[in-house]
């Protein structure tokens, strides 16, 4: 049976004792979540309650309302790691929930890069937040197209975004890295951002 229906209102409600991980809740590292999204969350005095997803840190970190509103804790949330985080069983095999939730991080970390890149200008610093082989690949063997948005490491080590204007055919590229100043790299001194 799927146990869908859970809402606002089954916040901070506690559990049924009838349910079981494995059963109506999986629990692993591995596991992603989504705003909104209707979780069981287990309290220090080891009780399980629903909460509700409201924010997603990337790095498998959540934040978790565990008190609806009109509660006396109104608007307290609690931050857990996925693993700590149980996920309601929608009919599908913990394994399949797995493989899913690494779908959807890695789709809803290339929509986010992207729209980092949208409004990106050419200068600009990259993001705080981006790593190195997850959000940006450094590689002698990557392929850039015209106009393309890449990642350029200045002299002083901050990294900063820098557009494609042409590929020379020597394996270096002129790219743009400020308003009026363009520079040559090699391909492999270039962050490939991966969207």
């Amino acid at each position: 049976g799927k146990r869908s229906g859970l809402g606002d209102n089954d916040i901070a409600n506690v559990v049924p004792d009838s349910w079981q991980e494995g059963k109506e809740y999986f629990k692993s590292p591995r596991l992603g979540f989504s705003k909104g999204e209707i979780v069981v969350a287990f309290r220090s005095d080891g009780s399980r309650r629903f909460g509700k997803i409201i924010q997603d840190y990337g790095e498998q970190t959540y934040d978790i309302l565990v008190d609806r509103s009109g509660g006396d804790g109104e608007g307290q949330f609690r931050t857990e790691r996925a693993a700590a985080i149980g996920k309601i069983a929608t009919g599908r095999s913990l394994q399949e929930e797995e493989r899913a939730s690494q779908e959807t991080t890695v789709r809803a970390l290339k929509k986010q890069r992207k729209d980092v890149v949208a409004k990106a200008q050419v200068g600009q610093k990259i993001p705080d937040d981006w790593l190195m082989n997850k959000d940006v690949a450094f590689s002698p063997t990557s392929f850039f197209k015209s106009n393309e948005f890449v990642v350029v490491a200045n002299p002083d080590g901050s990294l900063c975004f820098g557009t494609v204007k042409k590929a020379n055919g020597d394996g270096t590229l002129e790219v743009q890295v400020s308003g009026s100043k363009k520079k040559i790299f090699f391909a492999g001194s270039l962050g490939k951002i991966l969207i």
